[in-house]
């Protein structure tokens, strides 16, 4: 992260580097990256893809070209807006069920509980409410799986000639994921009916020509909502409580405004428009702490880039990271600003440079569902809850395939004066 940093302030929006037995151009402008991020002639490359799709098989985040599109032709929508809005109240539910167990004065992991707050969210609004059971196996078998699938796609950037290896263990949990997966399909399959859930989009969905989705096209992507829609949202929750903690007027701030708006009640999903500073604190962590901090695309043919032409087959990288902290395009870019998306200040960040859900064919397609996910989550917990971190933890930051923080986010919780898990 240091190196690409460094790599753009010595030599500029467009500059190439050697990694590994691998050459690529970095690219440092948000014309540039908008350029590259929204040409359909520039496809993500192999090696990025690898070690998800050893354990994902073809899902959205690991197809490319005419397949990639029709997929999200045909998931999206799953992820309309009016879908998304039906997701709300679980979400709250959920918040709030889970916080309840919390107690005053006691130590957490703030890390853990975001992980298991998100991972049932997403599995609930996937599966419905009767699989927590087959949820918890998931769980475990991603558990095994996702040391070696980091591992692996490290080892892709420096190596790309070697194959994603898993010991049997890892092997064994994919099968048993796969198998699980596959079982709920054809269950619900069987079924049929419309509960309201992803899974019963995905099976009634079409294509513009009458096919649907094969039982295994489903499990794909299902894997791909699991593992893409709780990992991302849990850990970009646990760097806002980083930043809060660091910055308690603002944490104080966000507890005003939902007190002035929710007061001792239940938050319900109509109070997050009248809750600006809930969203901003979150845009403003996904600047400072994009989780997918890292991107590349491969040119498929020659493209002219900042004076330079490019040629096809040539790795383009870009890092929200290092564009998101840009001087040039977000003054004092240490510095945990809310306002700076505010209504009037947004206008004045150009566009292309604030991308954590990327864009282009290849944007989020559940960046509506993360964001109204993190918004109640986190509202629901600053209302009952005063965090601060523990005196001594130093967070540092470990770059895998989403951006985590090493060894967890242990914090100290301080009731707030209020009654509302009773009202819950």
């Amino acid at each position: 992260m240091r190196f690409l940093a460094e790599l753009s302030r010595r030599y500029g929006d467009v500059a190439a580097f050697r990694m590994g037995t691998r050459s690529a151009v970095l690219i440092n402008h948000p014309e540039l990256i908008n350029r590259v991020l929204c040409s359909r002639s520039c496809t993500r490359s192999d090696e990025s893809r690898k070690a998800m799709r050893s354990f994902l098989g073809d899902g959205l985040l690991t197809t490319e070209g005419p397949l990639h599109l029709r997929r999200r032709r045909m998931m999206a929508p799953s992820f309309h807006r009016d879908r998304i809005r039906g997701y709300t109240e679980l979400m709250c539910a959920e918040a709030y069920a889970d916080i309840a167990g919390w107690r005053p004065n006691e130590k957490r992991d703030l890390y853990k509980d975001m992980m298991r707050i998100t991972f049932t969210i997403v599995t609930r609004a996937l599966f419905s409410a009767d699989r927590r059971d087959d949820a918890q196996e998931v769980e475990k078998a991603l558990a095994v799986i996702m040391p070696w699938a980091i591992l692996g796609a490290g080892t892709a950037n420096v190596l790309p000639s070697l194959p994603v290896i898993y010991p049997p263990r890892g092997k064994a949990a994919i099968a048993r994921l796969n198998r699980l997966v596959l079982d709920i399909v054809a269950h619900r399959r069987a079924e049929g009916g419309d509960r309201g859930d992803v899974l019963s989009m995905l099976l009634a969905t079409r294509d513009e020509d009458g096919s649907a989705l094969t039982d295994e096209d489903i499990c794909d992507e299902a894997l791909t909502l699991i593992v893409a829609g709780h990992d991302t949202t849990a850990n970009t929750l646990t760097w806002a409580w980083h930043l809060l903690t660091q910055n308690p007027e603002v944490q104080e701030a966000l507890y005003q405004e939902v007190q002035r708006v929710v007061g001792e009640r239940a938050l319900t999903p109509e109070d997050l428009p009248k809750l600006p500073l809930v969203e901003q604190v979150i845009h403003e962590t996904l600047r400072l702490y994009p989780v997918i901090w890292i991107g590349d695309r491969v040119p498929q043919q020659d493209i002219e880039l900042g004076g330079y032409t490019i040629p096809k087959g040539s790795e383009v990288v870009f890092s929200m990271y290092v564009t998101q902290r840009d001087e040039r395009f977000f003054p004092d870019p240490e510095r945990f600003d809310p306002a700076r998306f505010s209504p009037a200040r947004i206008g004045s960040i150009p566009d292309g440079a604030y991308f954590p859900f990327g864009a282009g064919v290849h944007k989020c397609i559940g960046n509506t569902f993360a964001l109204m996910e993190a918004r109640i989550i986190l509202a629901t917990m600053v209302q009952r809850f005063a965090i601060s971190a523990i005196r001594g933890h130093k967070v540092r930051k470990i770059l895998g395939l989403v951006m985590t923080p090493a060894g967890g986010f242990p914090v100290r919780l301080s009731a707030r004066k209020t009654d509302v898990m009773r009202s819950a």
